[in-house]
């Protein structure tokens, strides 16, 4: 993501998880901008 800038809001980043049958699927958790730039792509809110 170029000319952006992180902040202390809260941004929304997208998990995959895996349902019970085993399927996977993606899932949208909210967090703070610091903790998800280490591992996660986000979508600012």
């Amino acid at each position: 993501m170029m000319g952006t800038q992180m902040t202390g809001d809260l941004v929304q980043v997208w998990i995959t998880v895996t349902d019970r049958d085993g399927s996977p699927r993606l899932e949208s958790r909210w967090t703070t901008a610091e903790l998800a730039a280490a591992a996660h792509a986000t979508h600012a809110a």
